[in-house]
């Protein structure tokens, strides 16, 4: 793809949307030719939008635009399973104990860069793959800022369920996350120690697990990819259930050995707390929306602390157009690992006019 021209699309970050208080102008903006007026609306700004010339003539335009939090719903396996000690275990630690301060851990520490959700199943302690053991209930909504409120329920949980309903509690948190009328990417994390082993009131694990795959499936049609966490999990019937979910899911981990997991194993808190961090990192990376096209889509440029990052049409260390319209920007490489550090987060976009050199 050349210089200004929209690539294909991407549904990969953790996307940033010009919404007031953040994508509000930052310093003044220069009007071309002795124009009047910007020619670009910036949600939260207070010109109105007139396109991208106003008087006959280009308007130049500045503005930083901040990183939106990607939303991650977690969708927790609380089935009596979780109370077991993995195999080998040095420590004697259940695979619940493994799971809920890896969880914290992590939620806690990507407060700022992740919106976290919270959905538990199956729900209630009676019997295994009964009406009602998935509903639609939410314990924790998705929110920013929401660390201490999923942390509190995740450790308030018990791991007291009958049957794994996978399915069935995808279904549901799909449902959910299509609720939220918001931009930003929406991400499942499943967390389980098993196979699935019901599908609505059926036992059967074929069904169960057939189920599973196609609701993973269709959630990521519906641009909500799926991330697995295998908890502990070394049973060969659960792994190949599990790859099979991560590779629906469109989130599955790399690896150069083909024979390697396609899900996160978490078999202690350390390699728990290390699979989450390594998936938010991929979560939260940085797309920013423009509200209208350039006056010059091969004249502007995208500052990170000052330095203008390079276009890179290879999508590894720079930034580059995204989708059609020119309307869509994604920084990839160490220029959007600076923007993820704590004290960036923000992007500015000087938007030039045609033959003008932008320093």
């Amino acid at each position: 793809m050349g210089s200004g021209v929209g690539g294909s699309s991407s549904n990969s970050g953790g996307q940033a949307s010009s919404s007031a208080g953040a994508g509000t102008s930052a310093g003044s903006s220069d009007n071309g030719s002795g124009g009047s007026g910007s020619g670009l609306n910036v949600d939260g700004g207070t010109n109105p939008d007139v396109g991208d010339v106003m008087n006959g003539e280009c308007a130049h335009e500045a503005f930083d635009l901040s990183r939106q939090p990607a939303e991650i719903l977690i969708v927790l396996d609380r089935s009596g399973s979780m109370q077991e000690i993995p195999s080998g275990s040095a420590t004697g630690t259940s695979k619940w104990d493994l799971v809920v301060p890896g969880l914290n851990e992590v939620v806690t520490a990507t407060n700022a860069s992740v919106s976290w959700g919270l959905k538990v199943f199956p729900e209630g302690e009676g019997m295994s793959c009964a009406v009602g053991n998935v509903t639609d209930a939410i314990p924790v909504p998705i929110a920013a800022n929401n660390a201490t409120a999923v942390a509190a329920q995740i450790t308030a949980t018990t791991p007291d369920g009958n049957g794994t309903p996978t399915g069935d509690a995808i279904n549901a948190a799909v449902t959910y996350l299509k609720t939220l009328n918001d931009t930003n990417p929406k991400f499942i994390l499943l967390a389980t120690d098993g196979e699935p082993s019901c599908a609505g009131r059926s036992s059967n694990a074929n069904q169960s697990r057939t189920l599973a795959v196609k609701a993973v499936t269709d959630a990521a049609t519906a641009g909500i990819k799926t991330v697995v966490i295998g908890v502990a999990t070394t049973k060969a019937s659960a792994t190949n259930a599990l790859n099979d979910m991560a590779v629906a899911g469109q989130m599955a981990r790399v690896d150069a050995d083909p024979m390697a997991t396609k899900y996160y194993l978490a078999s202690t808190k350390d390699e728990l707390v290390k699979s989450l961090q390594q998936i938010t990192g991929q979560v939260s990376s940085c797309v920013f929306n423009l509200t209208s096209t350039p006056p010059d889509p091969d004249n502007i440029a995208v500052k990170i602390n000052g330095q203008k990052a390079p276009q890179d049409t290879a999508h590894t260390n720079g930034w580059d157009y995204m989708g059609t319209g020119y309307k869509q920007v994604e920084v990839f490489g160490q220029w959007c690992d600076q923007l993820k550090a704590a004290d960036a987060n923000k992007v500015n976009f000087v938007l030039g006019c045609p033959g003008e050199t932008i320093p």
